[in-house]
């Protein structure tokens, strides 16, 4: 009895290690994407720009059929995207005055998203300029003209799910 007992006690250890070791794992290539806060900052500054968007008709992000998130390239075709978001829209040139004041924190999360990915899902984001969707996207970013900027931060959220998505710990090397 004293046996089982020992048993029964080594066989929860283990199983409440494992789980707590689940737990405290990451799902994804980086911490941010599994971060409510940094979900939240995005959501709130995405629809402050809703706000401020005066064309609802018109998306600059193609959609994404849900099939192709777990194509291999997706992750990185999406921290592609970012990567322009990064250097093109959320640039310094902003004016803050039409702008969420969460948005230099969201600016510093997806800047260190963009890192983990380039370090741990290896994404070379120059080689997917040339992709047919990032072509669109880019595309559509430019003949938004002048309302680019809000419109492309007001879909930011889409883009954060796009991200989310695609880059599952699987991708991780």
């Amino acid at each position: 009895m004293k046996s089982f007992l020992v048993l029964a006690f080594v066989v929860c250890c283990a199983v409440w290690g494992d789980t707590a070791s689940l737990l405290t794992r990451h799902k994804h290539c980086s911490q941010p994407l599994d971060n409510s806060a940094t979900w939240n900052n995005i959501i709130d500054v995405a629809q402050h720009a809703q706000g401020l968007d005066k064309n609802h008709m018109t998306r600059i992000l193609p959609k994404m059929p849900e099939k192709e998130f777990k194509e291999n390239d997706s992750c990185c075709v999406h921290a592609n995207i970012l990567d322009y978001y990064l250097k093109n829209v959320l640039t310094d040139a902003l004016p803050t005055n039409d702008h969420h004041s969460r948005l230099p924190i969201v600016k510093e999360e997806l800047h260190r998203v963009r890192r983990d990915l380039v370090t741990n899902a290896n994404c070379d984001l120059n080689k997917y300029d040339v992709y047919k969707y990032n072509k669109t996207f880019r595309k559509n970013f430019l003949a938004t003209g002048v309302d680019a900027t809000i419109k492309a931060i007001s879909e930011m959220d889409i883009l954060f799910h796009y991200l989310y998505e695609s880059c599952g710990k699987e991708r991780c090397t």
